[in-house]
């Protein structure tokens, strides 16, 4: 009889206002605005409501807040690495994939 080997847990991410812990598809689900000089993206926690930011880098995720002053700067609250993860800049924001599934978030105004 074949044992089965558990697989490696997806990656999540944790609300920096209520530590609940998404997936990387959960994450980006809820993210509906984009500043794609940075690779920034908005996201709106569904449990707490409160809204963070997301630093999106091809395999990586970050969920933080951001600074303006002097300069525009991201400060990370936790990180994961997700394997597959892929973005880039397009023509009014950013477009995201990760396996089949494909976001385009618009850019900021």
């Amino acid at each position: 009889m074949a044992r089965k080997t558990p697989g490696k847990p997806a990656p999540r991410l944790s609300c920096p206002g209520c530590h609940v812990a998404f997936s990387a598809p959960g994450v980006l689900d809820h993210c509906d605005v984009s500043w794609p000089n940075q690779r920034w993206l908005g996201f709106e926690c569904p449990r707490c409501q409160r809204v963070f930011h997301v630093e999106i880098e091809n395999g990586r995720m970050s969920i933080g807040a951001i600074d303006g002053a002097p300069g525009p700067a991201f400060f990370p609250d936790n990180s994961v690495a997700v394997p597959g993860l892929t973005c880039a800049n397009r023509s009014g924001g950013i477009s995201v994939t990760l396996g089949a599934r494909r976001w385009n978030v618009k850019g900021k105004r």
